[in-house]
């Protein structure tokens, strides 16, 4: 909600009295004391000693539980008197917190480990901006950092000193702009002034030093002193509430939470989300990207995650125009400039995709038609022209092209299980979750504490239920528990639980929980990647090609995609296991039959595929090749041509040996010999359970247990085929048939007679 601005003329006027509003709006006492100590932070933010404001690093749980009860003690003696007696910790604030400790502190200084704010000295001018910049972090619990004030409230005496330079024209602090509102990064002019003044202070300035990833290799960068930091986040927090000061359609910085639901908005540490226009900088361009932002946020067609690269997109018109003209005005926006300057610039370039031309083209045309105060001509974006960009590539075909690359090799896969052990346990089970679940990670990292629960209709499953976020809705994913891999994944979950209760004395909201100042929020999915990323580094796991693997969350998820199709599962299995939206996306897995098109180009025209009566059908391999359509289905055991013959998805999947489509592979004969066991001993069974039906009277039943058996031996003749003509002197001596396309007619009846109880999906299938 935007805050009400002052009225008045003068901008400086209506930017403190915004100010001012904000204060009076989080508690009255805020404008009125100048101390704020224990009692001030629990009245005003309902902050108390259990707050991780007041748990430095370094207390053990003794030591914290002690002060708790000190703090309480205080507080009940603060309600006696009515003084803020905890706000005298604030007089100790020019001296570093560590010599405030070696002095020997009062119970106050000891909660608050010398944070305290005094803002007596500080001149009006400036009060008013720092007692709004520690309000609003001190009223989101997830910036309530104690090592982050121990730095931050500095900037109270300095500031005090600050204003007491006569040679500084400065009248506020929002004034040193922070470099957000030129487009650019960087830190602002306050910064260095900070740093300065904190030398002289003789704390420490020391760079400070951090390791982050460069393909496969862990690097070292040297940054600035992390004390200076807060002078940054300071003019930023000030900008941010300046801007919460006007409507939300004319702001240049626009926080996430402001326009998207609690929950959809990320968690972050340093600062709040926000979308920022002032990377654009033409104020007529400004205006149309934000406004033409804000329409699909309405309507739900931008998430948060993507803002960012999209703004930046949007920027690229800007960008070309300036590249023209020395001063780009809305005339200089023509359908000339759309269907081919702009492209041609872009081409030149190099731009990767094509969403760097799509996306600021809709957003012209949209302007075109919806603000007619730039006196646009209806722009029309012909998508014709995206066939002009250099990078682009149908969706589909891409698609196919990239899935092999986007997803774990196996060879990975075993090395990082081989090597499990030394990874951290929440990583592990992480990995397990996902490896076994194909979940996202966004969802994954997401998991309620509760989110296991016991089928109440079979003792025999346990129930995952979790929230897909891409596709809006909850999805509850059965796991038997004789499973091996559902079994390994129940195991993660109820470790991890037990885990969490250990370790936080209650059950929490998240099943991978983080403390995050005051706030809860679940395990960042961008940490755990990093963590294991770097692990894989260190432990020198490598793919097939010898690189070293760059990890990736949703790698996983395509492997899991690809194993269930290459096992055969068919469509709806795998939009069920992935919880697609549509049919489309699962699609894509079963055309990318990586496996089966090697084996095909291995195999093509050596008869090596059969039916069921030792018919060679050398066509298959040559289906299993064609790019616009899966012609040939792997199976248990070998392929099946139904889709080749007839354009349809088998339905009966695990029918196959009563089925004249399937055939059979013949590097598979011990796959083949084990069914044949497995159909002889179901026999004997089938046997017994219809004897045992005729005597007791059940003639129906009896009659389909008789069904099922002929089925059955038919199955098991066929099977018996197979093999004797796999075996035949040691090679291959199957009868050569050319491939003929069936009538349309008996295909779906003939599968429908094939179906039967028996559904193995094969040696190459996951347990389920």
């Amino acid at each position: 909600m935007a805050l009400k601005l002052a009225r008045s003329c003068n901008p400086e006027v209506a930017y403190l009295g915004s100010l001012r509003a904000f204060l009076t709006s989080l508690h009255p006492a805020l404008l009125e004391r100048d101390l704020w100590g224990f009692h001030t932070l629990r009245e005003c933010f309902g902050i108390d000693a259990g707050s991780a404001l007041y748990a430095p690093d370094g207390y053990g749980e003794a030591r914290h539980a002690q002060i708790l009860r000190d703090a309480r003690e205080l507080e009940a003696q603060s309600s006696r008197t009515g003084r803020d007696k905890a706000g005298r910790c604030g007089r100790s604030l020019g001296r570093p917190a560590s010599t405030v400790r070696q002095r020997g502190q009062t119970l106050p200084d000891e909660l608050l480990g010398g944070i305290g704010f005094d803002f007596a000295d500080v001149p009006e001018f400036y009060k008013t901006e720092l007692k709004a910049f520690f309000a609003w972090r001190l009223s989101r619990p997830q910036s309530r950092h104690y090592l982050w004030y121990t730095r931050a409230v500095q900037l109270i005496p300095f500031c005090a000193d600050l204003a007491s330079t006569q040679a500084l024209a400065v009248r506020h602090l929002i004034d040193f702009r922070h470099p957000v509102e030129s487009g650019s990064g960087g830190s602002t002019p306050l910064r260095g002034l900070f740093e300065n003044w904190l030398a002289g202070k003789l704390y420490s300035v020391r760079p400070t030093k951090r390791k982050w990833r460069r393909a496969a290799t862990i690097q070292e960068t040297a940054y600035g002193p992390t004390n200076s930091a807060v002078a940054n986040v300071l003019v930023f927090t000030l900008i941010i509430l300046r801007e919460k000061a006007k409507p939300v359609e004319a702001r240049d910085l626009v926080l996430l939470e402001d326009v998207y639901p609690a929950d959809e908005v990320p968690v972050t540490r340093s600062k709040a989300p926000s979308i920022s226009f002032f990377r654009i900088q033409l104020p007529w361009l400004r205006n149309v990207a934000r406004r033409y932002i804000l329409n699909k946020i309405e309507h739900k067609e931008l998430s948060p995650g993507s803002l960012s690269q999209y703004v930046g997109r949007l920027s690229q018109i800007e960008t070309c125009l300036y590249s023209i003209h020395p001063s780009p005005r809305p005339e200089h926006i023509n359908q000339e400039f759309i269907d081919h300057t702009f492209l041609s610039w872009g081409n030149d370039k190099g731009f990767i995709g094509q969403n760097w031309y799509t996306d600021p083209l809709n957003m012209l045309q949209w302007a075109s038609a919806y603000l007619p105060e730039y006196r646009w001509r209806r722009l029309v974006f012909d998508k014709r022209n995206v066939r002009r960009v250099r990078s682009y590539h149908p969706r589909m075909h891409e698609y196919e092209r990239n899935l092999e690359d986007a997803m774990v090799p196996e060879e990975v896969i075993e090395q990082i299980f081989l090597k499990f052990d030394s990874l951290p346990v929440v990583c592990k089970r992480l990995l397990i979750i996902a490896r076994y679940t194909g979940m996202r990670s966004i969802d994954l990292h997401a998991l309620a504490f509760d989110c296991l629960a016991p089928d109440p209709d079979d003792a025999d499953f346990m129930l995952l239920t979790f929230y897909q976020s891409k596709v809006k809705r909850w999805n509850t994913k059965p796991l038997h528990k004789n499973d091996a891999a559902h079994a390994l994944v129940i195991q993660a979950i109820q470790e991890q639980q037990d885990d969490v209760r250990s370790t936080w004395n209650l059950e929490t909201t998240y099943l991978f929980p983080n403390r995050l100042g005051d706030a809860e929020v679940s395990l960042s999915r961008a940490h755990t990647r990093d963590v294991i990323a770097k692990w894989i580094i260190r432990q020198g796991i490598r793919d097939k090609d010898g690189s070293i693997y760059k990890f990736g969350w949703h790698d996983l998820r395509h492997f899991y995609g690809t194993e269930l199709a290459l096992a055969g599962y068919d469509i709806m299995m795998i939009q069920m296991e992935l919880g697609h939206a549509s049919a489309d996306m699962s699609l894509i897995y079963v055309n990318q039959r990586l496996k089966l098109k090697k084996k095909a180009i291995l195999e093509k025209g050596g008869g090596k595929f059969i039916s069921i009566k030792g018919e060679v059908d050398d066509k298959v391999a040559e289906l299993a090749l064609r790019k616009d359509a899966t012609l040939a289905v792997d199976v248990p055991g070998g392929l099946c041509s139904l889709p080749g013959q007839v354009g349809e998805w088998c339905e009966h999947n695990g029918a196959c040996f009563t089925c004249t489509y399937f055939r059979a592979d013949i590097g598979q004969l011990p796959f083949f010999e084990k069914e044949m066991r497995t159909m002889a001993t179901s026999l004997t069974r089938l046997k017994g359970e219809v004897e045992g039906f005729e005597q007791d009277g059940h003639r129906r039943m009896a009659d389909i247990g008789r069904k099922r058996m002929e089925r059955t031996q038919q199955g098991l003749a066929n099977v018996k085929t197979i093999i004797k003509t796999i075996k035949a002197d040691g090679t291959f001596s199957g009868q050569a048939r050319k491939y003929q396309r069936p009538a349309w007619g008996g295909a779906a009846a003939e599968c429908d007679q094939a179906a039967c109880s028996r559904g193995d999906p094969g040696r190459h299938a996951p347990e389920r």
